[in-house]
């Protein structure tokens, strides 16, 4: 397998729509052992990650409450112990609506940022997610662009965005957005391990990246990590190969680069083999390790450039990385992620 790369941040569950002459179909799901006791479990192209025990399950993302609805059938079926533990990886909430599904018998752990991000303040988004007027809340025109109907970037869709405008009122509140997510229960800073049935699972705080509160987790005995959205890639399929070409958020979703490749060196730092992502294919640990080499030779080249006082423009004609032209999205995603990071760069200085 290839390099996982940094996702372009998409809000919202995606669904598979049926013919003109059929009803649409629901999504794709399916639970897929990874080794041993532990599995995914897919919507659409989203991932879950959970760890089975005698004692019960600790889950990693409930994604959303009809997924979360499925999932709790699925256990009930197939493995026969509740949810113990829910794990966010992160507080946006196309990763973690769902956790109240399993209020009966789990508690949520997250890192002590989610619980400062649901504190009634607009929550930490990507950066070109922001309230740009500064008024508390989400208006549509602030995050959505009226000519495609989506949000630049990393967007909320529109229908998204009046589906969570509950009172319709044209905002769209933190009240609002979080109705759904449950706070955590338990909440740490920089590590944390989690023992059940025998079994562990270890948390790492990575450091900012596309989030400000994400939490990686390691399964030692399986020899898995499991993370997202800041290594991962959702502009591909679900069964894809996660080859690609890194885009993101400009600029990198409001964090510097530096701690962006803080974040990967924490994660390669983990003894394991399998990368399983919230998104696209299984990968490796060599994947994420060239992932963060492209960041370091991005930082290395445009930052070079810049201190020439070279322009964007140039830079984006010039700087052609040709040794990643094999990676899907090459194309269209070397221009924009070279000017994501010349204004990392101009920003964080």
């Amino acid at each position: 397998m290839r390099p996982v790369v940094v996702a372009v941040l998409i809000l919202g569950v995606l669904t598979g729509v049926g013919g003109a002459q059929g009803p649409a179909r629901g999504p794709a799901r399916e639970i897929v052992q990874i080794t041993g006791d532990l599995y995914r479990a897919r919507s659409n192209n989203y991932f879950a990650i959970f760890l089975v025990t005698p004692e019960g399950i600790i889950l990693a993302d409930p994604i959303n409450t009809a997924f979360a609805t499925w999932l709790k059938e699925q256990f009930a079926e197939r493995f026969k112990v509740p949810v113990r533990y829910v794990i966010y990886s992160h507080s946006h909430w196309d990763h973690v609506e769902g956790a109240a599904v399993f209020a009966d018998t789990a508690r949520v752990v997250a890192h002590e940022n989610v619980a400062r991000n649901m504190d009634g303040r607009i929550p930490q988004m990507p950066g070109d997610m922001l309230d740009r007027n500064n008024n508390g809340r989400f208006e549509l025109n602030e995050i959505v662009d009226p000519l495609t109907n989506n949000g630049g970037r990393c967007g909320m869709p529109a229908g998204f965005f009046k589906t969570a405008d509950r009172n319709g009122d044209g905002s769209l509140t933190p009240a609002e957005l979080q109705a759904d997510i449950r706070k955590p229960d338990i909440v740490y800073s920089e590590r944390m391990q989690i023992i059940l049935g025998g079994k562990r699972v270890e948390l790492t705080f990575p450091g900012k990246n596309h989030s400000d509160d994400a939490t990686v987790l390691f399964f030692p005995a399986e020899r898995v990590a499991f993370a997202t959205e800041f290594i991962s890639d959702v502009a591909l399929p679900a069964t894809a190969s996660p080859r690609a070409f890194p885009s993101a958020c400009g600029p990198f979703d409001g964090h510097p680069l530096s701690e962006w490749i803080r974040s990967y060196r924490t994660v390669e730092a983990l003894d394991f083999d399998v990368f399983a992502g919230g998104h696209g294919a299984l990968a490796t640990k060599a994947d994420v390790i060239a992932v963060r080499e492209f960041f370091e030779e991005l930082v290395k080249t445009v930052s070079a450039g810049m201190a020439q006082g070279r322009s964007l423009a140039d830079l984006q004609q010039t700087l052609l990385f040709e040794k990643y032209r094999d990676w899907n999205g090459y194309a269209v995603r070397r221009g924009p992620t070279i000017e994501s990071a010349f204004n990392n760069l101009r920003l964080y200085r």
